[in-house]
């Protein structure tokens, strides 16, 4: 069961994390659960028309993305799009840029920059979405998009988060973020209109009444998972002519060891957080070895796929160790989200 801290003002002026990264401040608002908008079949999603120094978005609730020219686009703005084909960058919070100090500094938008053919990249991320919402959300306005040349889902952590909940939590369809409150509010609409609901009601998010399942058990549920929706964004993408590809996100601890920004960061964050340290919340599934037994299963299912995969985690480690790339554990800084677009590319070359 976790334990819930008492809470310290994330805008404190003393936190490291104002003095370094003073944009995850624009975060935190944009994050607030208050101002995500409900979107039928995918739960929730990005705040829409959110205006803020850091992150923007458009009517729909998509971050706006910047091509070579800096023209800002996005699938609910294109506007000032001329035509010709576009690429489109799949994914989470990582993806969206959550950690980015604006929009045009974001993997989409460093992508744009330096994309060899000069095609202008869409961002297509949602803040907490799994695999399966990420599908969800590209089916519900594919409509909208012109021609299609490359189709890049960047992925991996979230859904391996939601493949370790309680099996009360997970059941047969793969859970997303926030389940538990959807769930506890549905039952209470059902009591309300007769149904027979157990004695005893199901524990409500977060109280964990039983220990996470074995990594390996969470492993393969996550790459099954993703592994399913691949196949669906493979259909999707041959039938549009589009040109699939998978690539893992890296996570800090898989990566390296922290440097000496990112450890400040990491270290006060632990401090601060409500729920715990991150080695408490996700210690399990952070070691450098389970990135590796994550990245093998998810290549294998990709070559049997035929779909090409990106393994993110070594491209960072190949980079000098005293490089800041991270804003957290999940989310990368500026230089971070540059080295990342990069990365891609040569996976797609």
């Amino acid at each position: 069961m976790f334990k819930i801290r008492k809470p310290i003002a994330l805008d404190n002026p003393d936190l490291e994390r104002v003095k370094m990264t003073p944009q995850m401040l624009d975060y935190d608002s944009f994050a607030n659960r208050g101002r995500s908008q409900y979107l039928p079949y995918v739960m929730s999603f990005n705040a829409a028309n959110y205006e803020s120094p850091t992150i923007n978005t458009d009517k729909l609730g998509f971050r706006l993305a910047h091509d070579r020219d800096g023209r800002a686009l996005s699938a609910g703005n294109l506007e000032a799009f001329a035509g010709g084909p576009i690429n489109i960058l799949v994914g989470a919070s990582p993806a969206l840029g959550y950690g980015a100090s604006s929009d045009a500094t974001t993997v989409v938008s460093r992508l744009a920059a330096h994309d060899p053919d000069e095609i202008p990249w869409l961002n297509f991320a949602g803040h907490c979405f799994n695999a399966t919402q990420e599908l969800m959300l590209f089916m519900l306005h594919m409509h909208r998009l012109p021609k299609i040349h490359r189709i890049v889902v960047m992925g991996g952590f979230n859904t391996l988060v939601m493949s370790r909940l309680p099996e009360f939590i997970r059941g047969d369809l793969p859970p997303f973020y926030f389940c538990g409150e959807y769930y506890e509010k549905f039952d209470d609409i059902a009591e309300e209109h007769g149904a027979e609901l157990p004695p005893t009601k199901l524990p409500k998010w977060p109280n964990e009444t039983t220990a996470v399942p074995p990594v390996e058990q969470t492993l393969a549920l996550a790459t099954q998972e993703t592994l399913r929706c691949l196949t669906t964004w493979k259909y999707l993408a041959k039938s549009l002519g589009a040109e699939l590809s998978f690539v893992m996100q890296p996570l800090a601890t898989w990566v390296r060891n922290p440097c000496a920004e990112e450890q400040i960061l990491f270290d006060e964050l632990d401090r601060i957080s409500r729920l715990g340290t991150w080695q408490h919340l996700y210690g399990d599934i952070s070691d450098a070895s389970v990135a590796e037994q994550y990245a093998d299963n998810l290549a294998t299912g990709c070559h049997s796929l035929k779909i090409p995969f990106g393994n993110l985690v070594h491209d960072l480690r190949a980079r000098p160790g005293d490089e800041w790339f991270f804003v957290d554990r999940a989310h990368f800084t500026d230089l971070g989200n540059d080295v990342v677009a990069q990365a891609i590319h040569r996976h797609l070359q």
